[in-house]
């Protein structure tokens, strides 16, 4: 995508602001971003043109949008009130932690000797499985960490510092004799889905991502910029990101609550798989120098789409960095 001039850049960010105000309360509503348009009714076939992306769980037409823009009016997206170009696509997005058994074989279910990104992980008291996202170090105290989502590492508002990280998850055969890491802090009060676990030292976890290679660092997400990930459930997988800035609502343990600094991540070819339930907590990297970019959260199947979290928000937000 051709490089946007500042101007045009902040105007954009000030609508999307205004359009989080009006519209991320709205039922309807799944995610608010600024990105590039989405023709949905071209097999969600991306255009480089930048808008404001009010993504809603079910699109009305003709005389269903007539109706309700009479009844109300105050839901209806305008774009002369945001004050910018909106685009309207359609998904639904759900956090991607798996709680059953997942019978097909998948070798990121086993035991590992040695740790690395990509793998199955969940804490002891979990039924489900989650990814190991990767390793960071504590930037005051030099400690080694895991980085993952709070859903994957705790995924309850009562877990306390000290519950066990087990690899694999419970549900993959692993119990609390497994455990690598202990849950150490979050970064939820900061609305990010994301958490550390201090390792414990009975396995050396080690700076790489399973079937891609080793983090090389972390950088800024852009509009147009190419990623990869490896998943425990879809293995690797790659995409384009196509939006920056996002906001959602996400229920965890019970609790609504809102997440920001949102990358949205589609496929290069419509409909090809980027990520599944299972997936939580693995990283996005910058396909051309392997720098993670965005730690996954959510998605959507139909249309296939995936959220992550800002990585350079995430580190600064639990006072961490990439462990290279």
């Amino acid at each position: 995508m051709k490089n946007i001039d500042s101007p045009t850049w902040r105007t954009a960010q000030q609508a999307l602001d205004r359009a989080v105000a009006l519209h991320l309360d709205d039922p309807n509503v799944s995610h608010i971003d600024l990105g590039l348009r989405i023709l949905s009714s071209e097999g969600n076939r991306i255009e480089p043109e930048l808008a404001v992306r009010i993504h809603v769980h079910q699109k009305l037409a003709d005389t269903s949008f007539r109706a309700f823009a009479a009844r109300q009016p105050q839901r209806v997206f305008d774009a002369d009130r945001i004050g910018f170009a909106i685009d309207v696509p359609q998904a639904t997005y759900r956090l991607q932690w798996w709680w059953q058994p997942w019978q097909t074989q998948n070798q990121r279910a086993e035991w590992y000797r040695e740790l690395r990104g990509g793998i199955s992980i969940s804490n002891a008291d979990s039924f489900g499985f989650g990814t190991l996202g990767g390793k960071v170090r504590d930037r005051q105290s030099g400690e080694e960490m895991i980085l993952s989502n709070w859903h994957v590492l705790a995924g309850s508002w009562l877990v306390k510092a000290g519950l066990s990280i087990c690899q694999p998850a419970i549900v993959d055969g692993g119990s609390e004799t497994n455990a690598i890491a202990a849950y150490t802090r979050d970064a939820m009060n900061a609305n990010l889905d994301a958490a550390v676990a201090k390792l414990n030292g009975r396995r050396p976890l080690h700076n790489e991502q399973l079937e891609i290679g080793a983090v090389t660092g972390a950088t800024a997400p852009q509009l147009g910029m190419k990623v990869i990930k490896s998943g425990r459930r879809s293995r690797v997988t790659s995409g384009i990101i196509t939006g920056v800035g996002g906001y959602t609502k996400q229920r965890y343990a019970g609790v609504t609550h809102i997440i920001r600094d949102i990358v949205h991540i589609a496929p290069e070819a419509p409909g090809k798989e980027i990520s599944a339930p299972g997936d939580s907590g693995s990283w996005w990297l910058e396909r051309s120098a392997l720098r993670a970019v965005g730690l996954h959260f959510a998605g959507s199947n139909a249309p296939e789409f995936g959220l992550a979290l800002s990585m350079p928000e995430v580190l600064e937000s639990l006072n961490v960095e990439i462990a290279v």
